[in-house]
């Protein structure tokens, strides 16, 4: 399976390590694991603190360029330690057809079955909600006053109404 690491720099050290001590924990996961790890995307924050992106939007690109079949993290803080932003994080790379993978058995648990935590299956359950309402409206509708054209080659014209 190929996969791409991602972790991420936190501000407190003790709560998920660091960058390299992430990295190292996927790099021996993968390993251990028969997997092969085509890169290792990361987010450091910036001289002033602030947290950056470029790590991510890396992940995505790879991601979307069909490249890789898994994520695999230290753990879902990694993404955020905002349940809702990890939980549209998740979906996200879902949708694009790769698998998430946790370092930490918790987070096994997690991403195996949602039911284990309320919170995150009634997001979950919210997500998918709002994914078949986008499906549902997806479809264009005909612009006022231009003929339309369905399936079955009905024409609708909408004629304007003449002021007496």
């Amino acid at each position: 399976m190929r996969v791409v690491g991602y972790v991420r720099e936190f501000s407190d050290r003790s709560h998920g390590g660091s960058i390299f001590a992430q990295s190292e924990r996927i790099r021996r996961w993968t390993s251990e694991q028969g997997y092969q790890l085509l890169a290792m995307c990361q987010d450091v924050r910036s001289p002033s603190g602030e947290p950056r992106d470029e790590g991510f939007r890396a992940l995505l690109e790879i991601v979307g360029a069909g490249h890789a079949d898994a994520v695999v993290v230290p753990s879902l803080e990694a993404f955020s330690s905002d349940l809702l932003i990890q939980e549209v994080i998740l979906q996200d790379l879902r949708d694009r057809g790769v698998r998430v993978i946790s370092t930490t058995d918790t987070d096994v648990e997690v991403l195996a079955d949602a039911r284990a935590d309320p919170a995150r299956m009634l997001i979950r359950d919210v997500l998918a909600r709002r994914t078949e309402y986008e499906r549902s409206v997806s479809t264009p509708a005909p612009r006022h006053n231009q003929a339309a054209t369905t399936s079955d080659d009905v024409v609708i014209e909408l004629i304007p109404v003449q002021s007496a």
